[in-house]
């Protein structure tokens, strides 16, 4: 990425709401030299032409409900039958003259219905465990192209397409695992894009917390902050890069992680050494002392160990 691809990705997160398909865009532009770096429109068409895709689909079930049980304020509903009341009241018929239908009223059953048969059945979102092992299903714009990602970066096209069309919906960040909720947080449906938007129940939000050796609770199921979205997903290329080795796609996730207003100190130690590693000497050494500063009255040791390795690179320049 430019400095000046940089700049603009710092003014993205800095502003509210943010743009999370824009700071996505920005953020693959680090690791992809053919991706330009300020002009975020391929990236935000391909999201339009998604919307455009499901609208029809949307409308054709705004006044027939069927398929996905509905979670009413995260409770699901008893086996065996629909709920009661009109599938979809409430929604508008026919939307403004001029303008493209919108479906806020729509019920969050019917919605994660027709974004299931939209982006997981039509155009083909989902995951497998091989792509964890590849860059690009982080990187919005080899998302969009491949239909193919991790968890998170299909969340995000899922809840750029529902915005598009005036669904609620938001990001969940389950431990391990991100997924879509459909709705508000007090009636909802949980969809797992990385199962093309099969239907979770509480249930199986609780048995996914657990299987990463975490107590399940309802603070689980809170929408997840964008600059929280933006850090897993730099961290989960951080964790492929140091898995696979690759030092500079690394130091550019712990470079955009630090332009966050909200980050750990040890992503300037993890800087700091990275530096050192690839040749930068000076500028390691002056990461390790900055961490060493932060950190020096809390964790001395780690401190005395940053000061350490600053010292030996210093060295390194004479």
């Amino acid at each position: 990425m430019s400095a000046r691809g940089r700049s603009r990705f710092a003014e993205v997160i800095r502003r509210e709401p943010i743009d999370l398909a824009v700071a996505c865009h920005l953020l693959a532009a680090e690791a992809d030299a053919t991706t330009d770096d300020t002009d975020a429109a391929a990236t935000l068409e391909a999201l339009n032409a998604l919307a455009a895709h499901a609208r029809p689909l949307l409308a054709a079930r705004a006044t027939a409900s069927r398929g996905f049980p509905r979670v009413e304020r995260g409770i699901p509903p008893p086996a065996g039958g629909a709920e009661g009341g009109q599938p979809g009241a409430g929604a508008d018929p026919a939307g403004r003259l001029g303008e493209p239908r919108r479906f806020g009223a729509l019920d969050p059953r019917t919605a994660a219905e027709a974004l299931h048969e939209a982006l997981g059945l039509d155009a083909g979102f989902a995951g497998s465990a091989g792509d964890y092992d590849d860059l690009r299903s982080s990187l919005l714009p080899d998302v969009l192209r491949r239909r193919r990602g991790l968890p998170i970066l299909l969340s995000v096209v899922w809840l750029e397409v529902a915005h598009r069309l005036g669904v609620a919906s938001y990001l969940v960040g389950l431990p391990g695992h991100v997924v879509v909720a459909v709705g508000s947080p007090e009636d909802f449906v949980l969809v797992d894009p990385f199962a093309a938007g099969r239907l979770l129940t509480i249930h199986d939000a609780a048995a996914k917390v657990r299987a990463t050796g975490v107590a399940f609770n309802r603070a689980h199921l809170a929408p997840m902050d964008p600059q929280d979205v933006l850090a897993r997903i730099l961290g989960n290329i951080r964790i492929l890069a140091a898995r696979s080795d690759t030092p500079r796609t690394r130091l550019w996730a712990v470079e955009l992680s630090l332009l966050l207003p909200h980050h750990p100190a040890s992503l300037r130690r993890e800087r700091g050494e990275l530096r050192v590693r690839l040749g930068d000497f000076l500028g390691g050494a002056i990461d390790l002392t900055a961490f060493a500063d932060t950190v020096a009255e809390v964790e001395p040791a780690a401190a005395a160990a940053a000061r350490q390795a600053a010292a030996a690179a210093r060295a390194r320049l004479n």
